[in-house]
């Protein structure tokens, strides 16, 4: 059978990594996920990133059987995983594979964070999928205890779904691509500044996003009052939906609709388009109402997953 190694990832594995995460979320959800293996190599390119050292990978030979995806962005209060092992794995296999993860992840973990101020918050990440028991329980085993839920909400759109009408004194511009990264990086650490976690929002990251060949710019708006911008909807597209990225309003502009109004922005060109189907991902524990508005427009949540948090040793 040969030898389970962990190693570095190479771009030649991407596909690899597709096959496992596939096979993973089907096993656990019953469907199809969405993901694709140029997504996935983007993700491997976000800047200030090694491709290789952040996505380690456990193979037998040349067959990948497992992977990690580390991303840490300042202040590094929490390195977020998300990993995946193959289900065909025997469950001693499984176990020990996730073990050989998680001591690389926390390895790696160490060296981003050598050099940052010692946090006692400091913690390890890892999200997985409800319904994929054998990784929980493994997990659970090296000492992660469950923290919080996150939610991909799914609408299905009919054919004709309006255009959102806007509160006086509200304009909404259409969103560019890379050339309004400072806006949206403005926007969005205003609208998550008290988001649990380090959300991927600095400036290189969105621009790297905002470039991407998965970006829907119809479906993505940024909207003004007098006194700047106050909010936007960020969507990308995946093979047979519709993906609203982020959507955020800034602290001195809630509670005026606008978030409701920016994912209906998103649900209108999504229709126009002829996708009806559209998801998004939520954190379960964002106190910004984001829950409501997103149920409140008819959105149910589909899939899932629990983060699990071990702390990281200053």
């Amino acid at each position: 059978m040969g030898e389970l190694q962990i190693r570095p990832s190479t771009e030649d594995d991407v596909d690899a990594f597709l096959v496992v995460a596939h096979r993973a979320f089907t096993r656990a959800t019953g469907r199809q996920a969405h993901w694709t293996a140029d997504g996935m190599r983007r993700m491997r390119q976000l800047p200030s990133r090694d491709a290789g050292a952040d996505f380690p990978v456990v193979a037998r030979g040349q067959q990948v059987v497992a992977w990690a995806g580390i991303f840490a962005n300042p202040p590094y209060t929490e390195i977020f995983t998300d990993l995946h092992v193959d289900p065909d794995l025997p469950d001693d296999e499984a176990t020990s594979v996730t073990a050989l993860l998680v001591g690389r992840v926390a390895a790696r973990a160490a060296e981003i964070t050598e050099e940052s101020p010692a946090d006692p918050r400091r913690t390890l990440a890892l999200e997985v999928l409800e319904g994929d028991l054998r990784l929980l329980h493994d997990l659970e085993g090296l000492g992660f205890r469950r923290d919080r839920y996150e939610y991909e909400m799914a609408i299905e759109l009919g054919d004709d779904v309006p255009a959102p009408g806007w509160p006086d004194g509200i304009t909404v511009e259409p969103m560019r691509g890379p050339e309004d990264t400072e806006v949206v990086t403005a926007v969005l650490a205003d609208a998550f500044a008290d988001h649990p976690g380090n959300p991927p929002f600095s400036a290189d990251v969105l621009e790297h996003v905002l470039g991407g060949s998965d970006t829907n710019l119809a479906a993505s708006a940024i909207v003004h009052d007098e006194h700047g911008p106050v909010g936007l909807v960020f969507s990308r597209g995946r093979p047979g939906a519709g993906y609203v990225w982020v959507l955020g309003v800034v602290a001195r502009a809630r509670r005026r609709g606008l978030g409701a109004r920016l994912l209906q922005h998103a649900f209108h060109a999504y229709a126009a388009a002829g996708t009806s189907l559209v998801l998004l991902d939520v954190d379960g524990s964002n106190d910004s109402g984001a829950l409501t508005v997103y149920a409140n427009a008819g959105m149910t949540a589909r899939t899932t997953k629990i983060v699990l948090v071990r702390p990281l040793p200053a």
